[in-house]
């Protein structure tokens, strides 16, 4: 029996560094991390449909589209975005404004200290509206950064990047 080389040994770590990269990175929905931090568009992807069609692809199987609740997608299995749990998901609008948001199951505080912290920059935030809660931080022409929820409170709050809307 022969023993192990340092190389096969070598070999083998990588190997297995390299599954557990992969899975983590699978289940973290890079695509809509991507899009829920601005960091990606979909009005950038007006030119490139291959990548349109796959994403869209990607949504329809991987989650269940609820039109009688609101028009958002639902996770059939357990996904998340920057590590938090994701609840729904909106591919057109931010709120009341036309972008990308995705609510997931985390209070505001923690899921702004992870947005912030997936940005490298900190969001301003506004306490002054009644009805909702939010921070948020342009980043470019047509791509805003935010966070919010409707009580501070809450268990769920929205991450996401508005390409259009009203200041």
């Amino acid at each position: 029996m022969r023993t192990a080389t340092p190389h096969r040994f070598a070999i083998v770590l990588f190997a297995q560094f390299f599954l557990a990269v992969a899975a983590a990175h699978a289940a973290a929905e890079p695509n809509l991390e991507s899009l829920a931090t601005c960091r990606d568009s979909w009005l950038d992807w007006k030119d490139d449909q291959a990548r349109g069609t796959k994403f869209t692809e990607d949504l329809r199987a991987n989650y269940t589209y609820q039109q009688d609740r609101g028009g958002f997608l639902v996770p059939k299995t357990p996904k998340s975005v920057l590590g938090l749990p994701v609840a729904r998901v909106y591919p057109e609008s931010a709120g009341m404004a036309v972008g990308f948001s995705v609510l997931v199951n985390s209070g505001f505080e923690a899921t702004r200290k992870v947005v912030e912290k997936a940005l490298g920059k900190r969001l301003k935030c506004d306490d002054k509206d009644d009805e909702m809660f939010g921070c948020d931080l342009e980043l470019g022409p047509k791509k805003t950064a935010f966070v919010m929820t409707d009580d501070k409170s809450s268990k769920s709050t929205l991450i996401g990047c508005f390409y259009f809307y009203e200041k």
